[in-house]
């Protein structure tokens, strides 16, 4: 089952190009119609967030350049590079589409290693993100000092809420849809959990780094580790069973999208497994950060996406645990921010046991740091998407192809030194 990362490693996947979107006249579009947009009301839906922030550039290699500024609560569009803009983004004009078109994040640009830097760095690009992509696309930005959040009643909705099996599904349904996340309790018996453990030790024991089934990391003493088990389902009768299980069925289908299992596409059925305390690779991405499963970009192809997060082993404080942003969902939000700026944050956590389910929106911020404690925990997620998704992204497609040596997943720190070590 080796597979070698030259043939994984695709950039032009899932590109504006490769899908014959209309292509954009990067001119045209910072001259008439972003300017229009701007002044038709889009600009009161972002200037709230880039208020005080300094200006942003873009251009193209052609020498084509455009200053997005926000002065006097207005935000506009100035010809050329500002002198007090501190970053400046170069890419290509076809780059830009697929930014445009939500088809690359700033991520997925970084990752695909089609922009340069001239002047500043990635880490500054995150002040603007939001509002450009808001006024790409007009989906709202993340405002949690606004977010009102109801339950079925009309009172406020208790974030940290968690259900158990034989709840009502509507309960379930609408925390799920208004939270972007749910924890259910006692889903999968003792019995399901000890045969599904065992199986993904038996997967983990037998994989081989290099390989797009699995992912590795270095441990506290530069041991490389298994961390994530790609496409279970092709490997496993009884990995690929899990997407038919009835309980699966039935918690993805409280999400009501129109999604279909993702078991040969988009990394598959998969399980991410802390079983160790430290990373000696710093620039390893076993430690995830605040992210989304669309960070890299495709958002239109593969989403909606539900993941129902199998709990193997308890997840508590003295092991490893999945945060969520709530109401994150659907909505553009920052996602670098220094720990004061995290802590006013509806951030939600829960301490789950062997046959917990998470169920959450791949459109949502969260996060799976390395474990705190001696204790491991494995999970493992089904990824059910849109069926857009299984039509243009091929057998092992995925948004991921375009990140150099997948298999070690850089972290965004190592790549962003990288590009911005090639301005110079």
């Amino acid at each position: 089952m080796s597979d070698s990362i030259a043939k994984r490693h695709n950039v032009g996947v899932g590109t504006a190009k490769s899908l014959g979107m209309p292509p954009l006249d990067f001119k045209v579009m910072h001259e008439i119609i972003l300017p229009q947009r701007l002044r038709r009301g889009v600009s009161d839906l972002i200037a709230w967030d880039v208020a005080g922030a300094p200006p942003i550039a873009l251009m193209t290699p052609d020498g084509n350049a455009y200053s997005y500024v926000c002065e006097g609560g207005r935000v506009r569009i100035v010809s050329g590079v500002l002198d007090e803009a501190p970053i400046v983004v170069e890419l290509p004009a076809d780059s830009w589409t697929d930014y445009y078109y939500e088809l690359r994040s700033r991520f997925g640009l970084l990752y695909s290693q089609v922009v340069r830097f001239v002047r500043g760095g990635f880490a500054m690009w995150d002040a603007w993100e939001p509002a450009l992509r808001c006024l790409y696309s007009c989906t709202p930005i993340y405002n949690p000092k606004t977010l009102d959040l109801r339950d079925l009643d009309g009172s406020p909705l208790d974030i940290r809420r968690s259900f158990e099996r034989d709840d009502s599904p509507d309960l379930i349904s609408h925390h799920l849809r208004k939270a972007g996340y749910v924890h259910v309790r006692g889903v999968f018996s003792r019995d399901e959990i000890a045969r599904w453990s065992d199986e993904v030790d038996r997967l983990r024991d037998q994989a081989v780094e290099g390989n797009r089934y699995s992912r590795w990391a270095s441990d506290g003493q530069g041991r490389k580790k298994v961390w994530d088990l790609q496409y279970m389902a092709l490997q496993s009768p009884m990995m690929e069973a899990i997407d038919h299980h009835p309980m699966v069925g039935y918690l993805t289908g409280l999400a009501r999208e129109n999604v279909v299992p993702s078991f040969d596409r988009d990394n598959g059925t998969h399980a991410i497994l802390r079983e160790f305390t430290g990373v000696s690779d710093v620039g390893s991405n076993y430690l995830l950060d605040w992210h989304r499963d669309c960070g890299i970009g495709g958002c239109p192809i593969t989403c909606p996406r539900i993941h129902v997060g199998i709990q193997l082993d308890a997840a508590t404080p003295d092991s490893s645990q999945l945060f969520f942003l709530a109401g994150s969902q659907g909505r553009l939000a920052h996602d670098r921010f220094s720990e004061d700026a995290w802590g006013d944050k509806p951030i939600v956590t829960f301490e789950t046991e062997p046959g917990d389910v998470t169920v959450h929106q791949g459109c949502m911020l969260h996060a799976a740091p390395k474990a705190t404690g001696r204790h491991r925990r494995r999970t493992i997620y089904t990824r059910w998407v849109n069926p857009r998704g299984r039509e243009i992204l091929g057998r092992f497609g995925s948004i991921d192809q375009l990140i150099p040596k997948i298999d070690e997943m850089p972290s965004v720190s190592k790549m962003a030194a990288q590009v911005e070590q090639s301005a110079y």
